[in-house]
């Protein structure tokens, strides 16, 4: 007997998994709801067939020789075939006498069978329960790196749902675990170096974490990057014996100024002599953080008339909660005097045996770090800090921490994290989790920075908001006009000329050569008047060389596509009437004279779809009163769409095309499907807006953030990249619960986006530089 367990996070994950192994027969045992999901146990049909089957009986003892043979069968199951009858040749035919013995004892293996499967099956529960799920074995191995509970429990309330399954393939969760946490790390760009933007910097903390040296280490790479003679060094540390020296030496050999300045002195006269310098780099005294004059000390950094850059060390080999208190006083003490503390730099990193108790203050407390420093060589052991390679660093580890929780202290603790959760769901943990959903969506979505300045314009006053647009509408066309260069070509999406409930038509959408979206829209009175003028601009001003139509183009439109041979392919209903030979027939009618173009797996109104594709080369007849009739060639293209979870029919669909190319025309249809919802998702966002607040909006500016946030929405409902899968999970985590990935939640979530980052601005600079300005 072949009993399978399937796990899924819903009962169509699980229902999806027993398909694609057992097939569509398969035989469902049972469908219950555990910690993890829905379990179903399943076996296949046939081997259901072989259990059920009653045994072919046994010969009949010897009759007498005017016995008449009996049914050579006795099957039951009602799949088996039946074996044929033996002829009867008389009404009083024999039955002929069964083989007890035969059967009791088949019956009593099948009662051994079924035993040994409920065994099985309670091995198999005990095993599952007693194992951990990917919550817990992910939170294990961010403990073992040092991670503590609260980041941890942040990152893995985001765990996207394609990955919560106890199938997930190891690689996948272990590179989604680098991605949200080197997200969430700050780092400088990539090529930008704190020392070119030149000023005051002022290396801050503890006794002994390396000041003087990464001094040094950081006059020597201005020095080889500029030269030595903008650069001094300036040292406050005249507790320690030697200090001064130390850091002379270091200067007589990068050929830099060096200046010894007593703890006692404002650092204002010798700033004011040192004008004509670009950078000026400060070696503090070394003072713990329960220190009373660390307050002091910062004062006097700050006292200087210009603003001094604090740069705080940290020590990597520290225990974690005493990064926590260095962090916390020394930035208390800056704000004491109205100062800022956002710059860090890791020292001794490689003395650390866990690197993780660092990372994680630093991304709790929104630092920026810089630079890594890993041994005493001046200035090789310095280097810029890379996100990916130190969360590398910190997550392959080797063994456990023996001041972590182990796998099997997992054990006591709310399952799914939710006691833990409601540590980290504070403001600055929503705050980093909507931080690294936007640096993403900036970074992966063409048009999402047009989109922040559209949601910037729309809270201006009116006669800034229509100027605004124009402004707008320039560098969305510009930005086309590049993303159309660099990807080879763009589709074109057209919106239909009516939306239900509203007054105004559906933008027009720019799609890249895969069919996503791109943010990038335009509206109707905009462009030029008559649609073959709308197209031949598109294809002039923005690269396009596709269109996907939401109706039948007039005959001027489509004569214009036929003359340049560009794909084109636009929705109609089953009750459009075309030529086929000779006749004028509607399409619902010649369905059936259509030929299979193949089954195709799509994502249609926010769920996984499957399209039976069948068509047919047609004509369309032209009738203009200017003009003689003529005949257009096209193919005509039939779907038949069903859910591909539950089977159920979701509708059937119907196209006209150019006839160049059965597989490009296919792929616009996919594409079409995809996006059917759109008109109605940016209905569903002009109203949201107006709940916001926009309704007194300039009606173009809104409708380009309805647009476009509808667009956004869309994409990650469509795209399955991997940062597309970790914005869904960050958008909808923060709406609460369990939301479906759905076009609309992702709306909503957008909104809430938005309106979140207001709130953060308006708090002040903790909320900008949360957001990056």
């Amino acid at each position: 007997m072949s009993v399978r367990r399937f796990l899924g996070s819903n009962s169509r994950d699980a229902m999806r998994l027993v398909r694609a192994a057992l097939g569509d027969d398969a035989l469902i045992l049972s469908n219950r709801r555990v910690e993890e999901g829905v379990e179903i146990l399943a076996m296949a049909d046939d081997e259901h067939g072989r259990l059920t089957q009653t045994p072919v009986a046994t010969q009949a003892p010897p009759a007498s020789t005017n016995a008449v043979p009996a049914s050579a069968s006795t099957r039951t199951h009602p799949h088996a075939e039946t074996s044929p009858s033996a002829p009867l040749t008389s009404p009083a035919a024999a039955v002929p006498e069964m083989d007890f013995a035969a059967l009791s004892q088949r019956l009593l293996g099948e009662m051994q069978d079924m035993r040994a499967l409920l065994n099985r099956q309670e091995e198999s529960s005990a095993a599952v329960s007693s194992a951990p799920n990917i919550t817990d074995r992910l939170r294990h191995r961010l403990w073992a790196a040092g991670i503590g509970p609260r980041l941890a429990a942040e990152l893995l309330t985001t765990l996207p749902p394609e990955l919560d399954d106890l199938e997930a393939d190891e690689a996948e969760l272990q590179a989604w675990l680098k991605r949200q946490l080197a997200s969430r790390l700050l780092v400088p760009e990539e090529g930008a170096e704190l020392l070119d933007d030149g000023g005051v910097i002022a290396l801050v903390g503890p006794t002994g974490i390396g000041k003087t040296t990464t001094t040094a280490k950081l006059a020597a790479r201005y020095v080889m990057r500029h030269g030595s003679e903008g650069v001094v060094l300036v040292t406050t540390d005249s507790y320690r014996v030697g200090a001064h020296e130390q850091l002379r030496i270091y200067a007589r050999l990068l050929g830099v100024e060096v200046h010894a300045l007593d703890a006692e002195t404002s650092l204002e006269s010798w700033l004011a002599q040192l004008g004509d310098k670009r950078l000026v780099i400060i070696d503090t005294v070394g003072m713990s953080q329960r220190d009373q004059r660390l307050v002091k000390q910062v004062a006097q950094l700050g006292g200087g008339g210009e603003r001094v850059r604090l740069l705080l060390l940290l020590n990597a080999a520290s225990h974690g909660d005493t990064l926590e208190d260095v962090i916390a006083t020394y930035r208390r003490a800056a704000q004491a005097v109205d100062s800022r503390l956002i710059d860090c730099i890791l020292t001794k990193s490689d003395e650390a045996a866990r690197l993780g108790p660092l990372l994680d203050t630093v991304i709790r407390h929104g630092l920026r770090l810089h630079y890594v420093s890993h041994g005493q060589r001046v200035p090789e052991d310095l280097s810029l800090a890379d996100a990916r390679e130190l969360v590398d660093l910190a997550l392959d580890v080797d063994g456990d921490s023996p001041f972590a929780l182990g796998a099997d202290d997992l054990e006591g603790l709310p399952k799914g994290g939710q006691g833990l959760q409601s540590l980290s769901r504070g403001l600055l943990g929503q705050g980093r989790s909507l931080a690294v959903a936007w640096t993403s969506l900036r970074e992966y979505l063409p048009g999402f920075a047009l989109l922040e300045d559209a949601w910037e314009i729309a809270a201006s006053p009116g006669p800034a908001q229509q100027s605004g647009v124009s402004a707008l509408q320039e560098q969305v066309s510009h930005l086309a006009r590049q993303q159309a260069r660099a990807s080879g070509g763009q589709v074109m999406l057209w919106g239909p000329s009516r939306v239900s409930g509203c007054d105004w038509p559906s933008p027009i959408q720019a799609l890249d050569p895969r069919g996503r979206l791109l943010a990038l829209s335009w509206q109707y009175h905009m462009l030029p008047a008559g649609q073959d003028q709308r197209l031949g601009w598109t294809g002039d001003h923005l690269g396009i060389d596709r269109h996907l139509l939401a109706q039948c183009p007039d005959i001027p439109a489509l004569e214009w596509l036929c003359a340049w041979q560009l794909p084109w392919l636009t929705a109609v209903k089953g009750s459009r009437r075309v030529a086929y030979e000779g006749e004028r027939r509607s399409l619902s009618q010649l369905a059936g004279l259509a030929r299979d173009k193949g089954t195709f797996a799509c994502r249609a109104k926010g769920r996984h779809a499957v399209a039976e594709l069948t068509n047919l080369a047609v004509e369309m007849p032209t009738m203009r009163r200017e003009a003689p009739a003529s005949i257009l060639s096209a193919m005509a293209w039939f779907c038949r769409l069903t859910d591909a979870d539950s089977g159920q029919e979701l509708g059937r669909r119907y196209w006209l095309s150019s006839d160049q190319d059965d597989n490009q025309a296919r792929e616009l249809l996919l594409m079409e499907l995809a996006h059917v919802d759109l008109p109605s998702l940016t209905r569903l966002a002009w109203q949201r807006l107006g709940e916001a607040g926009f309704s007194r909006c300039d009606s173009s500016l809104r409708l380009m953030l309805a647009g476009g946030l509808a667009a956004v929405a869309m994409r990650l409902d469509q795209d399955d990249d991997a940062w597309a899968m970790d914005v869904r999970s960050q958008l909808l985590s923060m709406q609460g619960g369990k939301a479906q990935r759905k076009p609309k939640p992702l709306l909503e979530a957008l909104l809430h986006l938005f309106t979140a980052r207001d709130v953060f601005r308006q708090m002040g600079r903790s909320g900008q530089r949360t957001f990056g300005g």
